[in-house]
């Protein structure tokens, strides 16, 4: 998705669902007691955080970690390919209007979030010579990121799972009554189960999917309901994650621990069933 430029694909979309043509007549569409899915994907920036290690021999924090997520970049070949639709950033969800302006729902946002290597940080806490001799020592100074000192992804992913409530604002509907145009606001929160790969002092593993916190945030976006049966959504969603309890070198002892803000757009295709 590189290819196309950072937010590129949720902003090509947002222009396509403002462009379509819509007069002020009275809307057929309608929305109470309707089921929806939809499927998508989605770009996401992170705020640098503190990271806190603890574990047999060690107690130190990273502090101002900066991070990004990890698009697969563009390609029919992926994103078209139903074998490969869990390879990039998705997104998925099922909910109910339960009447012509609110909607409840459950899904998931499958970021992926990877810490920046060789970038330098303060590190302060200590180390034992038991744990890394090369690392040894109360610290209180900088650090670069090295593969042999830290690699940290939660990049199977980092998964969101939250249940929103949306507000749909109807903006104009077409000629015939079948589309439709609205904007969406709304609250998410849930808990956060990553896959975090992460190497400590060279040891480390791909660790199991493991419920580290939660998260929590309001989202924003543009509804365009086609044909009064399909439907396309670009949203901004943004956030805070805490994550008290992430699994890192593989055994029970060692964890890690930080919290920190995100945004997130996104862009996702789905379908109304019912009448």
């Amino acid at each position: 998705m590189r290819s196309f430029g950072r937010r590129s694909l949720f902003v090509y979309t947002c222009s396509f669902i403002c462009a379509i043509a819509f007069a002020q007549e009275p809307p057929n569409v309608h929305l109470k007691h309707r089921v929806f899915t939809h499927w998508g994907y989605n770009r996401a920036q992170f705020s640098a955080s503190n990271i806190h290690f603890e574990g047999p021999g060690y107690d130190f924090i990273l502090h101002d970690v900066v991070a990004n997520d990890a698009p697969k970049p563009f390609s029919l070949a992926v994103y078209a390919d139903p074998a490969d639709l869990t390879l990039p950033q998705y997104n998925y969800r099922v909910g109910w209007f339960f009447n012509e302006h609110w909607a409840f729902s459950l899904g998931m946002d499958h970021m992926k979030y990877v810490v920046a290597q060789n970038q330098s940080v303060r590190i302060t806490g200590s180390i034992s010579d038991q744990r890394s001799q090369e690392y040894a020592g109360s610290e209180d100074h900088m650090i670069t990121l090295s593969d042999d000192f830290l690699i940290y992804e939660h990049t199977d992913g980092l998964n969101l799972l939250s249940a929103d409530a949306d507000h749909f604002d109807l903006l104009s509907t077409s000629r015939n009554g079948k589309n439709a145009l609205f904007l969406t606001e709304g609250l998410f929160v849930g808990p956060v189960i990553p896959r975090s790969d992460v190497r400590l002092f060279g040891v480390g593993i791909n660790n199991k999917f493991h419920l580290a916190g939660y998260g929590a945030g309001a989202q924003l976006g543009i509804f365009a309901l086609l044909n009064n049966r399909f439907f396309a959504q670009a949203r901004i969603k943004g956030g805070h994650i805490e994550l008290p309890s992430v699994l890192t070198t593989g055994t029970h002892e060692d964890r890690a621990r930080q919290r920190f803000w995100f945004v997130e757009e996104n862009v996702v295709i789905g379908v109304l069933i019912g009448r």
